[in-house]
């Protein structure tokens, strides 16, 4: 039977200024803190041995840095452009506080609008994930990782596990969530959501998402 592996991982833990919660689209280029630093070098030592072919990333500084601690001594990781987060347009950069004063429509029980201004549609996003993901996939014979965001993650597992994309929120992706996903008979599978070494997770039947990770939409 012809399978093959795919690692879906969220980045470690950014430098966030005075740790606050920021909405990190594609502008604000933060590298990882000292935790996040930690955090990528468990994931390199949880990926070593498992056979993985190649380490494709985003081109943003916090997940190149997680991917060159899985890759460790074996080949740069590739950049690859479709895995950059979804853009946040005008929140880029901002504080969630500010945003939701700011911008009030987008949120309470019934938000009237749902992409930022100037920012990317869930839809958009879900295109690139999906273009990286058979792209990654036709360049690897058994096991390969992808390094992204927790905004790009969340609309491909929601794609592949079936669920509607405005349950995106619902997908937990912590710092240095690893996703595993399966290729088996024409067709992907996720075996497990938001799982690694900094992660307390347990393997998760298809369809349904493993124990809540920290976080926002877009980061």
């Amino acid at each position: 039977m012809f399978e093959k592996t795919l690692y879906l991982v969220r980045h470690a833990q950014p430098d966030t200024p005075a740790g606050e919660q920021l909405c990190l689209g594609q502008t604000l280029d933060l590298p990882l803190s000292a935790s996040g630093l930690s955090q990528a070098r468990a994931l390199g030592r949880f990926f070593c041995g498992l056979g993985v072919e190649a380490v494709y990333t985003s081109p943003l500084l916090r997940a190149r840095q997680t991917a060159a601690c899985i890759a460790g001594d074996a080949a740069a990781p590739r950049v690859l452009d479709s895995l950059i987060e979804l853009s946040g347009g005008e929140w880029d950069g901002l504080s969630f506080d500010l945003i939701r004063a700011r911008y009030p429509e987008y949120f309470g029980p019934s938000p009237r609008r749902s992409c930022p201004p100037g920012g990317e549609s869930d839809a958009q996003g879900l295109a690139r994930a999906r273009a990286a993901l058979a792209y990654v996939a036709q360049r690897t014979d058994r096991c390969a990782v992808m390094v992204a965001h927790a905004g790009l993650n969340r609309l491909l597992l929601c794609a592949l596990l079936g669920r509607p994309l405005d349950e995106k929120k619902r997908i937990p992706q912590g710092y240095a969530a690893v996703n595993t996903l399966r290729y088996v008979e024409g067709a992907w599978h996720v075996l497990q959501v938001d799982g690694g070494p900094a992660r307390p997770s347990e393997p998760a039947a298809e369809g349904v998402p493993g124990p809540a990770g920290g976080g926002e939409a877009r980061e």
